[in-house]
């Protein structure tokens, strides 16, 4: 062999090589999106979790897989507030997340009667409400001493992405709610509010009486505020972690989440932020739980 010919072809090797070695990172976003998927099914873990709590009392649990989404809302958004800053966000770890707020029914399961708070709007399908954040936290504690599985409250990231499920719409319905959307206080000049007329139910209703989302989790929006694990810094958003964000060290409060029976639309959308006192009892304030996947 000539030696230009063997220059040719030492020169088709290596090039060869370079192409063989491109990071995944390069290769056709398809291809990525498929690999990530079939990560995702190789965890083998069932979409949905139901746990006996006896008499026939369940919690049903809805597997949120791992993703990253837009928390937070754009600056062209109606009646946003400043403390939503639009910034990028990661979850990486699977997790499991009541399909309902938590119920009276399931409350009596778990916590001793003597302990019980009382409801302002009773009935054993209705949410609970009235629980302060500590109350909230016992009851979880003494749900994963019932049950030995690992439950706490989501992270207010972790709320929100659910509370999408991939949508970047101010609620995961669309632009807007309607009366037979979500429970709240729907007002015909509100422009999220897509009655014709008044619609105020006044109180919390049954959960599970609305559409589910995408990630099959009901009432996300409406019924009654969610507590969440993180306390509240209205400037977090702007140097929070991208990665699993688990709020302030210091903050004013913990974050509750979705709106409530008696607060407009735009106090429902997914972006937006409140906060309360850990004492705070309210009878628009329940909460939703989480349990670990892993």
């Amino acid at each position: 062999m000539s030696m230009e010919k063997t220059f040719i072809v030492s020169v088709i090797l290596l090039l060869s090589s370079i192409v063989l070695a491109v990071p995944t990172t390069l290769q056709d976003p398809n291809v990525l999106q498929q690999k990530k998927t079939s990560i995702i099914a190789d965890n083998n873990l069932p979409t949905q979790r139901v746990i006996n709590l006896g008499d026939d009392v369940n919690m049903v649990l809805v597997l949120i897989q791992p993703g990253e989404f837009d928390m937070g809302s754009p600056e062209s958004e109606p009646k946003r507030s400043d403390d939503e800053f639009l910034h990028h966000v990661k979850i990486t770890k699977p997790f499991y997340m009541g399909k309902f707020e938590v119920t009276q029914a399931q409350y009596k399961k778990i916590i001793e009667k003597k302990f019980f708070i009382g409801c302002e709007f009773k009935g054993n399908s209705r949410p609970v409400e009235n629980a302060d954040w500590h109350q909230v936290i016992y009851t979880i504690r003494a749900l994963t001493a019932k049950t030995g599985l690992h439950f706490r409250l989501p992270t207010e990231a972790e709320w929100e992405y659910a509370c999408r499920a991939g949508t970047a719409t101010p609620f995961y319905t669309g632009k807007s709610l309607g009366s037979e959307t979500a429970n709240f206080k729907c007002k015909k000049q509100d422009e999220y509010c897509e009655s014709s007329s008044d619609v105020y139910v006044d109180q919390t209703v049954p959960v599970g009486g609305y559409s589910e989302n995408a990630f099959g989790l009901c009432d996300m929006h409406g019924n009654v505020w969610e507590w969440c694990s993180d306390l509240y810094d209205k400037d977090y958003y702007k140097t929070a972690p991208m990665v699993d964000p688990k709020g302030p060290q210091i903050g004013d409060g913990r974050v509750i989440r979705g709106g409530a029976w008696n607060k407009h639309a735009d106090k429902c959308r997914s972006a937006s932020r409140n906060h309360r006192s850990e004492n705070a009892n309210k009878p628009n304030i329940g909460f939703r739980v989480v349990m670990d996947a892993e």
